[in-house]
């Protein structure tokens, strides 16, 4: 058997390489994740299927290249398989956990049970205190050993505890481990190999002794899309990931991703000082990112400091975002007179038209267009200008919003447009199991505090996640399918709201009827839902014109 590495998918009409899996099989399951990390996966390797097989195969050549684990997986990803003797040691000892829970479950002696279940609970706790620190077992990266470890956590609940009688610990009860696997499935590619259902119903329905009656139970998934702080073990200079998303990431395919703010510029510092009256913020109501900058303008008393426009809800399929004063609660553009905000952007050779943008009038640029940075500026620099005191990002708690806003930005406020704007049914269920699983996260955060980062006033951890939670019952639920639970289901998070809605500044610059007409009016039919709270602005009150911003 020859090793060849597995050419592209360029100039093919169909795979050169197929991978053959069991589909219960922890080591298929290694497998199935390292073919996921190939490039254009499903034109360069197919995927069979075969109970009690895993080979890959030449198609072209016709013959097995390799039959064993680490020579199938050096094939499709060779960095992932070192030489170094320490990862085959981790490899032996993964496959002698593997090992030692499936024979435990065809054991008919009980002493030799007992001394095996010692042995192997002792082996497992040593996992367990080796992951406690360092993120991976052997490198920076996932190596095959990592996903081999992580085939094993899959099973531990629903098969090896189970059914294997190898009851020595719940995933839950090693915190290491169990964060170890949540990491890693936070790969689309993990996700995409793992098989709750193969991997549960194949050990049930062949064990005749231990499960004649062939019941495949219904629990033993462990909870993977919880929230998990195990990329902070190793040092990141690179994207923020409260901000923006890393475009070199690894993504789902069909995912959505969203772009990148190109006007990044400071207020306070060099060509922007804070002045007020220089500054002018064009952002609309149902944009939960300009929602974030007009809270903050808000919450901190800065209208006489910054102007506002808003911005219109509805956006014209050629131009964009669009000023129509025609219509409740929306603005003309009282500096250049524009109709399509897209003018400022052209003015500066960009072909951008995101909301919001922060203007300088003065030295008529745009000074920033991403949204996590203007609440900033407007606690910051512009903030000492304002009327309210409040401080939303205070250096003591600093650390504890970072971390807070992380989660919310990856899972609440861009997740929920993952889930929204998907376009396979996998990266749909992704999206929304990873949204519901954060908003109970935040709603455990909360017991005991009034604000996310337990502070006696909110911050701006509490403005990032509210434009979301406000959201959630009228537009969310039923614009983007997250409809697997209301905000009331949620007590400390319901009450939370609540609190956000009584806190000077935040009503006044909410506005859920804008919210609603911008998301529903916008999509197929464009009816937007008279419920579940009575609308008051209504697109049948308005002549067609002026309701597509034709004025």
């Amino acid at each position: 058997m020859g090793m060849t590495a597995i050419p592209t998918a360029a100039g093919r009409s169909a795979p050169s390489h197929a991978l053959v899996v069991a589909p219960a099989d922890p080591v298929s399951h290694a497998l199935r994740i390292a073919r996921g990390q190939l490039e254009d996966v499903d034109e360069r390797v197919a995927l069979w299927t075969k109970e009690g097989a895993h080979e890959l195969l030449d198609l072209d050549a016709d013959e097995a290249v390799a039959i064993d684990l680490a020579g199938i997986a050096r094939a499709l990803v060779p960095a992932a398989v070192p030489e170094e003797e320490e990862h085959g040691r981790w490899l032996g000892k993964i496959h002698a956990l593997i090992e030692g829970a499936e024979g435990m479950g065809h054991e008919t002696e009980q002493a030799r049970y007992e001394a095996t279940f010692a042995a192997w609970k002792g082996e497992l706790e040593a996992v367990e205190g080796h992951l406690r620190g360092r993120r991976f077992l052997v490198a920076a990266e996932p190596t095959l050993a990592d996903w081999l470890l992580f085939a094993f956590a899959c099973r531990l609940d629903g098969v090896y505890a189970t059914l294997f009688k190898a009851h020595a610990f719940l995933l839950e009860d090693l915190p290491a481990l169990h964060g170890f696997a949540r990491d890693l499935y936070e790969d689309p590619a993990v996700y995409t190999a793992t098989d709750w259902d193969a991997l549960l119903r194949g050990p049930f329905e062949s064990h005749e002794v231990a499960n004649p009656r062939a019941i495949v139970p219904r629990g033993g998934r462990p909870e993977l899309h919880a929230p998990h702080d195990r990329h902070r073990m190793v040092d990141d200079a690179g994207t923020d990931r409260a901000v923006e998303e890393d475009p070199a990431a690894a993504r789902m395919k069909g995912e959505f991703v969203r772009g990148q703010s190109q006007f990044r510029h400071a207020v306070g510092e060099g060509d922007f000082p804070a002045e007020a009256g220089r500054y002018h913020l064009f952002a609309p109501y149902n944009c939960p990112w300009s929602h974030r900058a007009l809270l903050g303008r808000s919450v901190k008393g800065l209208g006489e400091v910054v102007g506002a426009s808003v911005v219109y809800f509805r956006r014209d399929p050629d131009g964009g975002w669009q000023m129509n004063p025609a219509i409740p609660g929306c603005d003309a553009d009282p500096i250049g007179g524009h109709r399509f905000v897209k003018a400022y952007y052209e003015a500066e050779d960009s072909e951008e038209k995101s909301v919001p943008i922060l203007y300088d009038r003065k030295a008529e640029r745009i000074v920033n267009n991403e949204s996590a940075e203007i609440l900033r500026i407007f606690d910051g620099p512009l903030g000492e200008l304002g009327t309210r005191s409040i401080a939303l990002y205070p250096e003591a708690h600093r650390e504890t919003i970072d971390r807070i806003n992380e989660t919310v930005y990856e899972r609440i406020n861009n997740g929920a447009y993952k889930a929204g704007f998907a376009k396979t049914q996998l990266a749909y269920d992704r999206a929304y199991a990873r949204y519901f699983a954060a908003l109970r996260w935040v709603d455990e955060v909360l017991e005991g505090r009034e604000w996310l980062a337990g502070t006696d006033r909110p911050t701006e951890a509490d403005l990032r996640l509210f434009p979301t939670i406000f959201r959630h019952d009228a537009v969310y639920w039923a614009r983007f399918r997250l409809n697997g639970a209301r905000i009331r289901d949620y007590p400390r998070l319901a009450g939370w709201l609540e609190r956000m809605l009584t806190m000077p500044g935040v009503a006044e610059a909410s506005n859920l009827d804008h919210a609603r007409n911008g998301y529903f009016g916008r999509n197929g039919t464009e009816i937007v839902p008279a419920g579940p709270e009575p609308l008051g602005l209504s697109p049948k009150d308005f002549p067609r014109a002026s309701w597509l911003g034709e004025h």
